[in-house]
């Protein structure tokens, strides 16, 4: 009986498209003054998890400009670049009220109910890794995976600069629902950057980006 037939045999690891479902954020507080955010941005850096992250869109407007003497089109010119806000999302766990803190640096719902100093940095960097899947961590070919060394590979990497939230919202209370209380942070940002890795290969070290 013969074997199955193979499709598609060039299908890799290298050639697979990323998968979107396996990514962390980690926030960066910015020097100068205090740092900013709630009191888990009072630590160089802390990475939390999300359900979802949207809006990493970048958009560059045209200014169109007609010309006396060419006037069969009309010229298109790179204008201001705009960066659409970024929303995070996460289920809402006890004693976790940090986005609601950092929010509340920005405004008062009474009189000197804001918790800012004066002179405080209230925003931060941004990092969202993608990770690789399958592949769940890498210690070297020949190197036993252990708590010290797994490393999850990095597929891609974006770099946020100066976020701050503009909104903090939560979902609905509904006693007929099943589903999680939910917690929805939308940060604007001043642009961002992002880098592919080279291979998929770390030997338990951080992967080289292009």
């Amino acid at each position: 009986m013969a074997g199955p037939t193979i499709i598609n045999n060039r299908s890799t690891l290298e050639t697979d498209p990323i998968r979107n479902f396996r990514f962390l954020v980690t926030f960066k507080p910015l020097t100068g003054g205090n740092a900013g955010g709630g009191s888990w941005l009072k630590t160089p850096k802390v990475t939390v998890g999300f359900t979802s992250v949207s809006g990493l869109s970048v958009t560059t407007d045209s200014i169109p400009y007609r010309e006396g003497g060419y006037n069969t089109t009309v010229h298109q010119i790179p204008g201001q670049t705009t960066f659409s806000p970024i929303t995070l999302q996460r289920g809402v766990v006890m004693g976790t009220p940090q986005h609601w803190d950092w929010m509340r640096k920005l405004f008062a719902t009474v009189q000197n109910g804001t918790t800012a100093k004066r002179g405080e940095n209230f925003r931060c960097d941004l990092e969202i890794e993608v990770l690789s899947h399958p592949i769940a961590g890498s210690g070297g070919s020949n190197v036993e995976l252990t708590t010290a060394n797994y490393k999850d590979h990095v597929s891609a990497r974006f770099q946020v600069y100066n976020c701050w939230p503009t909104a903090v919202a939560y979902s609905d209370l509904n006693a007929g629902d099943n589903a999680l209380f939910v917690e929805q942070m939308t940060l604007v940002h001043e642009g961002f950057d992002m880098n592919w890795a080279t291979d998929l290969t770390t030997a338990g070290s951080a992967p080289k980006f292009k």
